[in-house]
């Protein structure tokens, strides 16, 4: 009995261990629903878009620290997982074009190197 236990809080702790480095994968929504089907395509892209434009205005005064350029986008994702197809600098984000695990992606990236947001992209 005694070695039951032992073998089974063995194996939870593993398990906990095992389970710690495993990190999600963020899509936003927002209240809209994900239309593959939709009329042109684009939504979650128009989506994202408007979200930026939104968060830019906002902080548009905030403190900023060092900026990110493209390459440094490319190499952040990289290190993640991903495999960048295009970066497109849209005023205060990076938005890319990139895939992880078959996934077509749209990633938004601030200039200071924060990942604000994960989509499917359809191209």
């Amino acid at each position: 009995m005694r070695r039951h236990f032992i073998l089974l809080s063995a194996t939870a702790v593993f398990s906990a261990i095992a389970a710690l480095p495993a990190f999600s994968q963020v899509v936003i929504y927002d209240g809209q629903s994900s239309e593959p089907y939709s009329v042109d395509g684009n939504t979650e892209s128009n989506f994202l878009h408007a979200w930026n434009r939104n968060h830019d205005d906002q902080n548009r005064w905030s403190q900023r620290g060092r900026r990110f350029g493209p390459d440094d986008v490319i190499t952040l994702l990289e290190d993640r997982g991903y495999r960048v197809r295009n970066v497109q600098d849209v005023g205060e984000r990076f938005l890319v074009k990139a895939t992880r695990g078959g996934d077509n992606l749209l990633v938004s990236v601030s200039r200071s190197g924060d990942i604000m947001g994960v989509v499917h992209d359809q191209y």
